[in-house]
């Protein structure tokens, strides 16, 4: 008899998943047919997955633990599950191709699976994580980035934080805040492009997690101009600030 141990992954908080975004979507807020490779799940890696999904790019995540992994998957965090890169990349290469997003997790050691990467020529445009062993300079996914992919740095975003729910009827009420919202937005921003995209895209990723409540990080200005239309609106809305 084989037993296997269930892990349990809270779903991670939206802020966070939105710190990654904004860390991704920084140059551009436009990432199909790019890769994404980062390593655990545990330590930040589903919250990336999460965001490579509303960014609309492809996500490799290597994960030793496989309870973890089909955890994710569960969540909605990732959507398909692998053991070899062989598997991983005949469904990624596909969806790169068509510059689709795709959330993949592959269960192995992530320093076995960065060296058979280098030695097959795979190349991601972005590494975030630690592929572990001293032979890979600390620990980091080096070799990788030597060949030209950018470390993804520690998330952060400008602004104060957001948020607006509506009691009654929010299918039809959130869909017409989300554009009072994205008007709202300075268009000389150079985030602006990314958040409204966040605004859009957000809500189809993450499910339930969404389904009353819509946030993103906006200026004083921003904020001001949004409670302003919300009131011209009528819309029976409960708007919060948060300096977090």
């Amino acid at each position: 008899m084989t037993t296997e141990k269930v892990v349990s992954q809270d779903f991670p908080d939206i802020a966070d998943i939105y710190a990654c975004f904004a860390a991704l979507t920084s140059d551009s807020p436009e990432l199909g047919g790019e890769l994404i490779v980062y390593t655990g799940l545990a330590s930040g890696g589903i919250e990336l997955a999460m965001a490579a999904n509303i960014a609309g790019t492809a996500s490799l995540g290597l994960e030793a633990d496989a309870g973890r992994a089909k955890a994710a998957i569960r969540n909605g965090a990732c959507d398909f599950l692998v053991n070899t890169l062989d598997e991983a990349l005949r469904i990624l290469k596909n969806e790169i191709r068509k510059k689709r997003r795709v959330a993949v997790v592959l269960v192995g050691e992530p320093r076995g699976v960065v060296a058979e990467m280098v030695e097959r020529g795979v190349q991601p445009e972005i590494v975030w994580g630690d592929a572990g062993g001293p032979s890979w300079r600390g620990g980091s996914m080096e070799p990788l980035v030597e060949r030209g992919a950018m470390r993804l740095g520690a998330g952060s975003a400008p602004g104060d934080w957001v948020s607006w729910r509506v009691e009654r009827e929010p299918m039809r009420w959130l869909p017409v805040l989300d554009k009072l919202a994205a008007e709202a937005l300075d268009a000389a921003d150079k985030t602006t492009p990314a958040r409204r995209r966040w605004l859009e895209a957000a809500p189809r990723y993450l499910g339930r997690a969404l389904a009353h409540e819509r946030s993103v990080r906006m200026s004083a200005a921003e904020f001001d101009a949004f409670a302003e239309a919300t009131r011209k609106a009528g819309v029976d809305v409960v708007v919060k600030l948060s300096r977090r």
